[in-house]
This record gives structure tokens, sequence and C-alpha cells, in this order.
């Protein structure tokens, strides 16, 4: 029961920590001239951050899936990073196609 406990708290730090570093990556891309950058940047941000993957291969609890790739690649090697980096990789490629969508539903208006 107290690592389930833990688990949560320690989700809830992570997001706290993201939502502080993805207000950050808000402002730094507040680009006037270059709307679908600003997009773009803030959805791959938003993807690489808040992606979860398993954190190993028996077990049900989550891990943020760059914090999953970058341990697997320290730990067990550098053929072991696809297990979380394919899916980092197709929610960056989501991302992308939705804020290319909303770039373009946003000029239309």
């Amino acid at each position: 029961m107290v690592a389930e406990a833990n688990y949560w708290i320690i989700w809830l730090i992570y997001l706290a920590a993201s939502g502080v570093f993805f207000a950050l990556v808000w402002f730094l891309t507040a680009f006037k001239s270059a709307a679908w950058s600003s997009y773009s940047l803030r959805s791959v941000a938003a993807a690489i951050i808040l992606t979860p993957w398993y954190a190993n291969t028996q077990g049900e609890s989550f891990a943020p899936a760059l914090m999953v790739m970058t341990l697997d690649l320290i730990t067990i090697g550098g053929e072991a990073i696809n297990r979380a980096a394919i899916p980092l990789l197709l929610s960056v490629i989501a991302a992308e196609v939705a804020a290319t969508l909303f770039y373009f539903i946003q000029k239309r208006r």
C-alpha cells in the first residue's frame, strides 16, 4: 500500500514539475510571426514530457517514456531503448499532426 501511495506522489511531483517546465517552454515559444513553429515546438515538448510507458517489461506501473528510455540505455544497453523509443516517437508524430491541423484550423478563421 505504501508503494502505491509513493507511486502516485511521485507522479504528482513529476506532473507539477512538468507543468512548470511546459509553462517556460510556452513562454519561450511565443512567436508572433511563426505560429506553426510555436504550435509545433509546444506539441513536441508536451509529447516528450507526458508520454508514459511501462517502467519494466514485467510490471504494470508506468513512468515517463523519456526516463524509461534513458534508464534502459544506461542499465541494459543501446538495444533496449527501442522499448520506450517507439511509443515516444509515435506520440511525437501524433503531436505534430495535431499541431499542424490546429494551425490550419486557426489560420482558416
